[in-house]
């Protein structure tokens, strides 16, 4: 009787199927890391394990950490001071490489999402350092502020429902179209200095009080979008408004209201209460620009960024 019970045994484990586990079928952990420049509040940063890559602010002779070790209010007393504007500085190609050789080492993959490629040479630079790596994959946001915050974000998302790094890749670029990148500045002194905007330009806005809104084309350049008058309150309020007339086409998943510093608070209220009355946001997100958009934008600038359906 065991005789036969071990033949049968035999038989049974012959024609089972050999089963072999690859390594390319084992889903790996993927990280998600961004440039400084996607201005997300520090709790959400925490709470979605985004590895951030500072950009480097110049003042003088003397470099720093975007968000590290300097933020915006010491750039606008710099500005102040010296009458010059701080200048800004990519992530090189080795300190990408750094990042993605300690996560690849420890097999997991990488969703990087980039600056601009039209405003900075990161992106360009992520893509130097991810060439010498597997399952390292880089995005172009053609954004910035947290207008590129919020494909961060989803990136997470996507993350979270258990994709894989190529998918998450995917799905990020085929958003990358729908960001709505818009700003309303209070004055052009900033992007003057900077050299994106001409004497002439900042003189006739001056004199003709004008506040000019700000929008983030569909390469990733900037250009104005429309022209405000009057005082600065009033723009903001009429900004807000504009940036919400067609509420029903936004992803109702978030929506930001991020702002340079100096800017009444009852603005922001205003903003958000506008937002939250219209009862179409699961989460409203209200954020500080970082120290590479204030170098560029300077002080009291308001954004209202969200994804199209």
């Amino acid at each position: 009787m065991a005789l036969c019970y071990n033949l049968v045994k035999i038989r049974i484990n012959y024609f089972l199927p050999q089963i072999t586990i690859l390594e390319s079928d084992v889903l790996k952990e993927v990280m998600i890391t961004a440039d400084s420049t996607c201005d997300l509040p520090n709790y959400l940063i925490e709470k979605n394990n985004i590895t951030i890559l500072p950009l480097s602010i110049l003042l003088g002779d003397k470099s720093y950490s975007d968000g590290v070790d300097i933020f915006p209010r010491d750039i606008y007393a710099y500005v102040n001071k010296t009458g010059d504007l701080p200048k800004t500085a990519a992530v090189t190609p080795a300190q990408y490489n750094t990042v993605f050789k300690e996560f690849t080492e420890q097999g997991k993959a990488v969703v990087h999402i980039g600056l601009s490629s039209a405003i900075s040479s990161s992106y360009q630079n992520a893509c130097i350092a991810a060439a010498e790596f597997e399952d390292v994959y880089c995005i172009d946001s053609k954004s910035l502020c947290t207008a590129m915050g919020l494909l961060v974000l989803k990136a997470c998302d996507f993350r979270e429902k258990g994709f894989d790094a190529k998918k998450i890749y995917n799905r990020v670029n085929s958003l990358v179209p729908k960001v709505s990148t818009t700003f309303v500045l209070n004055n052009l002194e900033y992007l003057h200095k900077g050299g994106r905007c001409s004497g002439v330009a900042k003189f006739s806005a001056n004199v003709l009080g004008i506040k000019p809104s700000i929008a983030v084309d569909e390469n990733g350049r900037l250009d104005v979008a429309k022209k405000y008058r009057g005082k600065i309150d009033l723009v903001y309020k009429q900004y807000i408004s504009d940036s919400l007339k067609d509420v029903n086409k936004f992803d109702p998943a978030r929506v930001v209201i991020a702002n340079s510093g100096d800017i009444n608070p009852e603005i922001i209220s205003f903003a958000k209460g506008v937002i939250e009355g219209k009862n179409k946001f699961t989460e409203v997100i209200t954020a500080d620009a970082g120290c590479t958009i204030s170098s560029h934008c300077g002080p009291k600038t308001l954004a209202i960024f969200y994804i199209k359906k």
